[in-house]
């Protein structure tokens, strides 16, 4: 058995036979990792409350055929702010989402690791403003994994978005956005309300941590864009929603 030391964040933690719980972590080395943590829901477990969803962990674990078995725990940061408040939390299962759809894979990354810890660390910090950390998050993994959306020019004629008339259309199938006289291109591009390309730049260049509260009413439009966005480019189109089980306490 191949023992292995890694940092992880929990992504799900799902209760298994009497007493454990199955883990899904997106770890530094290794990326998204599958282990089980025998007799954590003992009153005298080893674990604690080390492995909540959401903590960020320092973990020995050993190999298996289809589960790696986690044998000792530290937690790093508990993220317990975001665990505590419900739209907090919500925000923080559409991340978990994301990671889920475009990094289900076990090639590492730290990149992505990194831009998860930082995006439950701005939720955490944050008092409101949540979708706009979640809409950063889904567009800086989507140019992360592959999939950046275009945004300069229109998908069919080529024309700068910057210089067509609004209403622009977001194709979440062909990746990017349509000018009105080009719309039709496909049936599933959907009208986007002004000001929403240049919300959705200004997230792509700036750091996460600086994602600010949406205005104007944009935040649903964006959301909107960024979720049909990963859904159309998650392999299989896998919904990329996401599951957070294990105890969960909301003020």
């Amino acid at each position: 058995m191949a023992v292995y030391k890694s940092k992880g964040i929990v992504l799900r933690s799902i209760r298994y036979g009497e007493a454990d719980r199955i883990l899904d972590l997106y770890t530094r080395d290794a990326g998204l990792v599958s282990a089980i943590a025998k007799g954590i829901r003992r009153t005298r477990s080893r674990f604690g409350a080390r492995l909540e969803p959401l903590s960020c962990v320092d973990f020995i674990a050993y190999h298996g055929r289809t589960l790696d078995t986690v044998t000792q725990a530290e937690v790093l940061r508990s993220f317990h702010g975001v665990r505590e408040n419900l739209a907090r939390f919500e925000a923080a299962a559409g991340i978990v989402g994301n990671i889920r759809a475009l990094s289900g894979g076990d090639e590492a990354d730290p990149r992505v690791f990194n831009l998860l810890y930082n995006g439950l660390d701005a939720l955490e910090e944050r008092d409101s403003g949540f979708g706009s950390i979640e809409a950063s998050f889904g567009l800086k993994l989507s140019v992360l994994a592959g999939y950046a959306p275009q945004l300069d020019d229109c998908l069919s004629c080529e024309v700068s978005l910057d210089e067509a008339a609004e209403p622009l259309y977001f194709a979440s199938n062909l990746g990017g956005v349509l000018c009105q006289e080009c719309r039709t291109a496909t049936g599933d591009a959907f009208p986007m309300p002004p000001g929403t390309l240049e919300r959705l730049r200004t997230l792509i260049e700036n750091p996460i941590r600086k994602s600010l509260p949406e205005r104007n009413g944009l935040g649903e439009g964006v959301l909107r864009v960024v979720r049909a966005h990963v859904l159309a480019h998650a392999p299989g189109n896998a919904l990329p929603g996401a599951r957070i089980t294990g105890s969960r306490r909301l003020a």
